[in-house]
Formats: structure tokens, C-alpha cells, sequence
């Protein structure tokens, strides 16, 4: 493991709570294996991604979650670990929304034939996918298919912050429940997104995506309440 993952290890099993000092240098060579330079690099990285307060001469904090980069994936992931989790999911069911209804609607918009080629072909992988109940290639292929419905809306941007959020996304459905029923449900509304895209219909794809991301988030919410995964 890096040393930066064996500090984030530490903050997940609540060795080091939030706001908790780190052990020093020399400790922290010691207990880790590794030397000065591995170990000054990771405080470094972890302070620049906002998880660690340096003040020289007087130590290194654990900052609050809300301080993090939540984009980053191993943060997203210790977060959901030790975080306020439901609150967690709202936020990025929030961020979803105001990303993905847009890009569905400018998709409706300007998707060119191509494009919906791309996006049929995607749906047919997520099929099989469905049928094998292989759920890693289902995410794979879901994950593609909001790639292209980006592309499709003509916007540049809105594909950069649609992958970068992919992360969070893929991590946060480890918390959630991926049985056939609920990737079946989920297939459904990406074939309705598709529909109403082919059909160049704006208030019906915005519709469409609004209904599969209450149903994303009943289903991470609600096996998340049932789990007590710690």
C-alpha cells in the first residue's frame, strides 16, 4: 500500500478521528516502513486535496470532510466511510440532477445520428450485461451511455464533469443494492432516456432522468439503512 493510503486507513478504521493530530514524522516512517521523502510527499499530496491542515512547527490535522476533494476517489471513499453517508448521497444525487437532467435535454436537442447509434449500442451491452447478471459490465456500459448522452448535448464541458464525477458514482453504488431487480429498473429508465432522446423530446428525457435518479437514490439510501455497512 502507498503511504497515502495507509493514512487514509487509519481515518477509516477511526484510528485518527476527524480533527485528530497525525503521529509525526519520525513516527510515521517508523510505523509505515517508509522513508522521510514517501512520507513528506503524502502530507504534501493529502494537504493540497484539503484532508490534512499543515501548520509547521506545531503539526498536521485530519480537516473536516466538507474541507475535502470529494472528487478525489479515495477521499469520496473514506468519506462514505466515516461521513455523514445519507447526506453524502444527496449531495451527489443533487449534483447528478443538475448535471444529467440538462445533458439530457440538450442531448434531445442536438444528437445527431451518429450519436444515437452510439447510445443504442451501449443499451444493447447493458442488455446482455443484464441477462449474463454481470453486474461490473452493466456499470460499464451505464457508465458509456451517460458518456455519450454528454457528448450528444454538444456541450464539452458537461462531458468533463460528467467523468468527473464517475468515481463517486461507482463507488457509492458499492453501498447500494445491485440485484437484478434493481439493475432491471435502472436498464428500463435508460431505455426510456434513449426514447425520448431518439424522439427529440427535451421534457421527456428531463423526465426520464429525474425518475431513474430517485430511483438510484431509494436504492443506495434504503440497502445503506439495512446494511449498516461500517
Amino acid at each position: 500500500m502507498t503511504v497515502v493510503s495507509e493514512i487514509l486507513g487509519m481515518v477509516r478504521s477511526k484510528e485518527l478521528p476527524l480533527g485528530a493530530a497525525l503521529p509525526n514524522e519520525a513516527d510515521l516512517c517508523t510505523r509505515l516502513q517508509a522513508s522521510r521523502t514517501r512520507v513528506r510527499e503524502a502530507v504534501k499530496y493529502l494537504q493540497g486535496k484539503g484532508f490534512l491542515r499543515v501548520e509547521h512547527g506545531r503539526g498536521t490535522w485530519i480537516e473536516p470532510v466538507e474541507r475535502w476533494d470529494l472528487l478525489d476517489a479515495d477521499l469520496w471513499l473514506t468519506a462514505m466511510k466515516i461521513g455523514d453517508r445519507d447526506a453524502l448521497i444527496s449531495n451527489l444525487v443533487e449534483i447528478r440532477r443538475l448535471l444529467e437532467v440538462r445533458t439530457a435535454e440538450l442531448a434531445a436537442e442536438n444528437r445527431t445520428p451518429e450519436q444515437l447509434v452510439a447510445l443504442e449500442e451501449d443499451l444493447a451491452v447493458m442488455e446482455d450485461a443484464l441477462n449474463q447478471r454481470d453486474t461490473l459490465s452493466y456499470n460499464k456500459a451505464s457508465r458509456l451511455f451517460h458518456d455519450h448522452l454528454a457528448t450528444a448535448s454538444g456541450n464539452i464541458l458537461l462531458l468533463r464533469m460528467t467523468r468527473a464525477l464517475a468515481q463517486a458514482l461507482e463507488l457509492t453504488k458499492r453501498f447500494g443494492d445491485g440485484s437484478s431487480d434493481v439493475l432491471y429498473h435502472s436498464f428500463k429508465e435508460h431505455q426510456a432516456i434513449f426514447s425520448a432522446v431518439k424522439r427529440k423530446s427535451p421534457d421527456e428525457a428531463s423526465e426520464a432522468v429525474k425518475r431513474h435518479l430517485k430511483d438510484f437514490e431509494e436504492s443506495v439510501r434504503v440497502h445503506n439503512n439495512e446494511s449498516g455497512i461500517a
